[in-house]
């Protein structure tokens, strides 16, 4: 297909930069940023928006760094943003949360502040890496299932870069590594690509103390309490973000909620337990709901002492109870619109969501607004350093004419 110059405008959720080419249509393009004159390559045209590559820059932005990490070079794709200086990283997540609930949630008028942010580099505790013909670990190429091995990651903790390279697995096309900061606990997990254990991988190189297996448990301490997770469970992406997007919570959800003033809590897609854990007092009833059994195990240990229920089934399934507060933390897809009936519901005082797509994030706050429910404030994290991904914590209250 043919090249075309364009000037682009602004980055959008997912990562691209948004331009429009001489006949009006929108193009996005990976590896472009805002103000930049790009020679692009068109790789699919369609009627109303087409798609391309970066061929040359003919203007680069005054943000636009050298990546940071030599593996971009190489072709890793596991952050996508190496290229934007990370001072400029906060204000474009919370630019695509507005423009999110503008065209994707049609509202206008919520203000959209930047919250914490983790260090660009050394963090992560939990990666999921892929694996190369040859049995190392890696990376996936951008846009491309091949796999770029990389001996160590600029954003993995220490923990885990000090094998990263020395590992070879047979017999599994992933691997999910996770450490624990507070105890120096690591494992490692093999599985396919569905997140399903394979008979027969095998995995060697690895130090002494490292665990292997999605039934093994590490523990890592956040807000002072010591949690188990085990490796097939969901954790946030280090123990930094865990911290931040607690007390984010903490600030959304308010002292007289999590106190059970207005009556007693849901943890919906609780996991292994965090947020009951870490704010809410033992004598405060709550119920935690969760689909996955391995979060659910991990979620008995942690809250051993609390005043729970433990629900082992899918928040859209799941037979709803009233409450004075929910807490919502969903997959990367959102609520949809069972899981916001589901949480109405409850007839809840407060809602906190959790949503870590701005997209999907912005329709839950619409359906959220069309059922009743007024938003008090919306906070962007930065999570996940060197890419595009977000964390949006959004506060809701219900109003006195809700049904």
């Amino acid at each position: 297909m043919n090249n075309e110059q364009v000037r682009f405008e602004r980055l959008v959720a997912g990562g691209d930069a948004l331009g429009h080419l001489a006949d009006g249509r929108v193009v996005f393009v990976p590896g472009a940023l805002p103000g930049e004159l790009v020679d692009v390559q068109i790789t699919q045209a369609k009627k109303d928006f087409a798609r391309g590559t970066v061929a040359s820059i003919i203007e680069p932005s005054e943000h636009r760094v050298a990546p940071p990490c030599e593996h971009v070079a190489r072709g890793c794709g596991g952050c996508s943003w190496q290229h934007l200086d990370v001072a400029q990283h906060m204000e474009a997540k919370v630019a695509i949360v507005r423009e999110a609930l503008r065209r994707n949630g049609k509202i206008e008028t919520l203000e959209v502040v930047a919250g914490g942010f983790v260090p660009p580099t050394a963090s992560r505790t939990t990666l999921r890496m892929a694996v190369t013909p040859d049995g190392r670990l890696g990376f996936r190429r951008g846009g491309s299932h091949d796999v770029i091995d990389t001996p160590t990651c600029l954003v993995a903790h220490p923990l885990l870069n000090e094998f990263i390279g020395d590992v070879r697995v047979t017999g599994a096309t992933e691997a999910t590594l996770r450490c624990g900061v507070a105890t120096g606990e690591v494992g490692i997990w093999l599985h396919d690509e569905d997140g399903e254990d394979v008979h027969g991988a095998t995995v060697t190189g690895l130090p002494s103390h490292v665990v292997v297996g999605r039934k093994e448990m590490l523990h890592e301490v956040v807000q002072g309490v010591s949690l188990q997770v085990s490796m097939a469970s969901f954790f946030q992406a280090s123990q930094v973000a865990a911290e931040l997007l607690v007390s984010a919570v903490n600030d959304a959800a308010g002292d007289a909620a999590l106190s059970g003033e207005y009556g007693p809590i849901i943890d919906a897609y609780g996991g292994v337990g965090l947020f009951t854990a870490t704010l809410v007092d033992t004598d405060i009833p709550v119920v935690l709901v969760e689909s996955n059994p391995s979060a659910c195990s991990d979620a008995r240990s942690n809250l051993h002492d609390h005043d729970v229920s433990i629900e082992q089934i899918a928040v859209e399934q799941w037979r709803v109870q009233d409450a004075g507060l929910v807490i919502a933390d969903p997959a990367r897809n959102g609520l949809g619109a069972m899981g916001v009936n589901a949480i109405v519901a409850t007839e809840a005082k407060r809602i906190v969501l959790v949503s870590c797509d701005a997209v999907a994030g912005a329709r839950d706050v619409r359906l959220l607004l069309d059922a009743g429910y007024a938003c008090e404030g919306v906070t962007v994290l930065d999570l996940f350093p060197n890419t595009p991904h977000v964390e949006v914590v959004s506060s809701f209250s219900r109003s006195q004419t809700a049904k």
